[in-house]
């Protein structure tokens, strides 16, 4: 058990208690719960984080910064490790996303969260994760996705032309990672068709369209702009509610790190749960 401070000297009352418990066999979750000072009345909301890396590494601790941000604003946060292609192949964490909401829901008197206001959250493929979740497995009623690259077998052939070419200053673009990763988690193309977000709305597969955040890094160069603009208009189409916020600037993963525009991100986030949750 550890608590992060959010920089005021002292105690305590903006501490975040951070604790890591056992949610499903040997998958671990990191529960962030928010400081006393900001948990309110009544019953709380709570986040599902899904963690990115290509569908095939990370783990429940990467997107530590956002997920302080959002307890210190009063959210629950539950951030979990998944099999991914480690381990598994697709669908297997996407159902394990799916499983998760529903662990959390059972256990929301434990943190007095309201288990009808439990959301979803995801960095790059776990973004991606989080959609395919929440469109094919679980109702929540909202999800925020960083960064996703949401159509799998488009992102796939999209490295695959860039393995070997030379990448700018400043980008922490690895076209042969991406390649390798992406075939150990997925176990063909078509099953990378069959997860792209916006094929299972245009094709009449989704069961539920929640209210989407959807975050793009305006010069990304691991999620190609198409994709999203595709999902944009897709989704919209299907009579689904889906706000875009552009980054300009910005560079994959850049919600990790301590930048202006990743603490302008982190703000805009706790807004965004504030006004799907709250």
């Amino acid at each position: 058990m550890s608590s992060e401070n959010a920089g005021t000297s002292g105690a305590e009352p903006d501490a975040v208690e951070v604790t890591d418990v056992a949610w499903h066999a040997d998958l671990l979750a990191r529960i962030y719960s928010p400081p006393a000072a900001a948990r309110g009345e009544g019953t709380g909301a709570a986040v599902v984080d899904v963690h990115g890396g290509a569908w095939a590494s990370q783990d429940r601790t990467l997107g530590v910064r956002y997920c302080v941000a959002a307890a210190r604003a009063g959210f629950t946060v539950v951030s979990i490790d998944f099999r991914d292609g480690r381990t598994a192949q697709h669908p297997s964490a996407s159902e394990d996303v799916a499983a998760a909401v529903g662990w959390v829901r059972a256990r929301a008197g434990d943190w007095d969260v309201d288990p009808e206001r439990v959301a979803l959250m995801g960095s790059s493929s776990g973004g991606h994760l989080a959609l395919l979740a929440a469109l094919t497995g679980v109702p929540v009623p909202f999800v925020a996705a960083f960064w996703p690259p949401v159509d799998p077998h488009g992102r796939y052939r999209y490295a695959r032309e860039q393995v070997g070419l030379p990448v700018p200053e400043g980008q922490s673009f690895d076209a042969d990672r991406l390649v390798r990763s992406t075939e150990s988690y997925f176990p063909t193309e078509a099953a990378m068709a069959e997860a792209s977000i916006s094929a299972v709305v245009s094709q009449g597969r989704a069961a539920h369209l929640p209210a989407v955040w959807l975050v793009h890094a305006g010069d990304d160069l691991n999620v190609p702009r198409p994709m999203i603009d595709e999902l944009v208009a897709t989704y919209r189409a299907a009579g689904g509610e889906l706000e875009l916020t552009e980054y300009p600037g910005e560079v994959h993963g850049f919600g990790h790190g301590r930048s202006a525009g990743a603490e302008r991100f982190r703000g805009d986030l706790v807004e965004r749960l504030a006004k799907a949750l709250c």
